[in-house]
């Protein structure tokens, strides 16, 4: 995750590069550390964004990725 650069990108564009890299896993856990250096990463490149900080990047990120899986989830 270090080596993308998310400078000057809304987050859902930011999270669309990340996700289109590789297949998220399964288990809730691995996401969740994903999202937080996800997170982590994005807030770093957003000097005085709209963010108050890096959880409410991971926060909203994950919120994300869970409405798309219920979206596009059968089950």
């Amino acid at each position: 995750i270090e080596q993308f650069s998310f400078n000057g990108m809304p987050i859902d564009a930011a999270l669309r590069l990340l996700l289109g890299t590789f297949r998220l896993p399964g288990e809730a856990q691995k996401i969740d550390r994903i999202m937080e250096k996800f997170a982590e990463r994005y807030f770093r490149e957003q000097p005085g964004g709209v963010f108050a900080n890096a959880d409410a990047v991971y926060l909203l990120s994950f919120s994300i990725i869970m409405l798309a899986t219920d979206l596009h989830n059968p089950s």
